[in-house]
C-alpha cells in the first residue's frame, strides 16, 4: 500500500470513527441504547442527559443550559454527518476538535481529569485535529481542475 492509500484509509477510519464517537451519544439521549437505567444507556432519555449536561454547565446561567444542551446535540448530529459525508471536512474537523475539547475540560472540571481520560475524550479530539491535518494534506494533492 502506499503511502496515499495508507492516508486515505486512515482518513476514513477517522472519519468514521469521529462520526460514531458522536452518532451514540446522541442515540442514547434519544433512547437508542434502552431506557434509563438498562445496562447499555448513559442516560437513556433527553431529561437524564439534561441533568448531566447540567451538572457539566455549572458555570453557565441556568437558563442558558437548556439551549446549550440542544446545541450541542445538534452540533454533533451536523459533525457527524458531514464527517461521514465530507462536507468541508478540514472545518468539520477543526469544529469536532474544539467541541470535544470543550467536552473534555467541562468533564475535567466537574468530574475530575479521570472522566475524559476513562471516555478517550482528549483522544478523540486530538483525532479530530489530526483529520484535519490529514484533509489539508489531501486538499493541497488535488490537481487544480480535477475532484
Amino acid at each position: 500500500m502506499t503511502r496515499s492509500g495508507a492516508a486515505r484509509w486512515t482518513e476514513w477510519a477517522l472519519r468514521l470513527s469521529l462520526a460514531t464517537a458522536f452518532l451514540s451519544p446522541v442515540g442514547d439521549r434519544l433512547g437508542a441504547w434502552g431506557p434509563h437505567g438498562s445496562p447499555h444507556a448513559s442516560w437513556g432519555d433527553w431529561h437524564h442527559f439534561r441533568i448531566y449536561a447540567d451538572r457539566l454547565n455549572w458555570y453557565m446561567p441556568a437558563a442558558v443550559r437548556p439551549a446549550a444542551a440542544v446545541l450541542a446535540t445538534a452540533a454533533e448530529v451536523i459533525f457527524a454527518i458531514a464527517l461521514i459525508t465530507g462536507f468541508r471536512l478540514r472545518k468539520v474537523a477543526i469544529g469536532s476538535g474544539v467541541l470535544l475539547t470543550i467536552f473534555a475540560i467541562s468533564m475535567a472540571l466537574t468530574l475530575g481529569i479521570k472522566a475524559p481520560l476513562d471516555y478517550s475524550v482528549f483522544t478523540a479530539a486530538a483525532a479530530a485535529f489530526s483529520l484535519a491535518l490529514i484533509a489539508a494534506d489531501h486538499k493541497q494533492e488535488i490537481p487544480r481542475g480535477r475532484t
